[in-house]
């Protein structure tokens, strides 16, 4: 599954997408997500993980926050991000993973409604 920030794409960007997911690959995200941010309260890099191939570098790290802030640009990079939610709404982002590991998902979703960057989990590879 690829994982790419794009940062002009018409009235929907910028963004960042992980593309496609299939329920083999949904699983695993959704249980490092769970067993790295919400049971140890650690850092997890997405782009690190087996399952993932960044595009063009594409990095992605996830923290716990004490308030809801959304996929931010790291100073002096292009595209290295940092995901800040708070737990609950971490707990919120896998009820929304989970729907993808069910073997009929397909379609997109934006996995928080913060007013930073979006990230957004696809069954179809980047169709924008």
């Amino acid at each position: 599954m690829e994982l790419e920030y794009i940062p002009d794409v018409g009235h929907y960007s910028p963004l960042i997408i992980m593309s496609p997911i299939t329920p083999k690959k949904a699983e695993p995200l959704y249980k490092a997500i769970q067993d790295v941010i919400l049971d140890s309260g650690e850092t997890l890099h997405i782009h690190t993980l087996p399952l993932i191939s960044p595009v063009n570098d594409c990095r992605l790290s996830t923290q716990i926050s004490d308030e809801d802030i959304g996929a931010v640009l790291i100073e002096k990079t292009k595209n290295h991000f940092t995901w800040k939610l708070t737990r609950q709404s971490w707990e919120f982002s896998l009820e929304l993973l989970q729907v993808f590991t069910e073997p009929d998902c397909s379609g997109y979703q934006y996995l928080d409604d913060t007013l930073a960057v979006p990230v957004i989990i696809s069954t179809y590879y980047r169709q924008w």
